[in-house]
């Protein structure tokens, strides 16, 4: 896994890895995710899950309900190692980790002079993509890290992948010339 070492500070955004949306075949993301807080250090962790409600418009649009409790939470052994980490911790009912900014994320990580934003978890297709998006719009340099991020499906992974790399922005479709850490 190659890792952007632009020398500007940086924050992780940790996005939905919970229960609800990890399954056989993209669970792996967790190693790979601590893997990375292991080997690498951020200047803010972001730790953000996600809820929906029956008669919401999740529900009535998306057919999505997930209420809060047993499965809106992050899997237990990345839950311990952002606490320790002191992670910002955001619920959302929302795809962008910033539309639902009660805790001002944007604010705090301006005031913190973030320029560059690293993205991991579920739904690369969805969550993932509008919170690079609008952490592009919203001024900062934004990285999926690809090995660390899925979806429910290969096939919208792939999509979600293919998207973020048309506008390069995954740590595989860099077009700046910056230097990677290997872990």
């Amino acid at each position: 896994m190659k890792i952007p070492n632009s020398k500007r500070k940086k924050a992780l955004f940790v996005i939905d890895v919970q229960p609800e949306f990890l399954n056989y075949r993209n669970k792996y993301i967790v190693k790979n995710i601590h893997k990375l807080l292991d080997k690498i250090k951020y200047d803010i962790y972001v730790e953000a899950v996600f809820y929906s409600q029956k008669g919401s418009l999740w529900d009535l649009q998306q057919n999505i309900v997930i209420p809060k409790g047993e499965k809106t939470h992050t899997v237990g052994s990345l839950a311990k190692v952002l606490l320790r980490l002191n992670a910002i911790k955001l619920e959302k009912q929302t795809r962008s980790i910033f539309k639902e900014d009660s805790k001002g994320l944007g604010k705090k990580l301006k005031d913190n002079e973030i320029e560059e934003i690293h993205l991991v978890g579920t739904q690369t297709n969805d969550c993932i993509f509008a919170s690079a998006i609008e952490s592009f719009d919203l001024g900062f340099f934004a990285y999926a890290i690809e090995e660390c991020c899925e979806s429910s499906s290969q096939a919208l992974q792939d999509c979600g992948i293919a998207l973020l790399r048309k506008q390069s922005m995954t740590n595989n479709s860099i077009l700046e010339n910056i230097d990677f850490l290997t872990i």
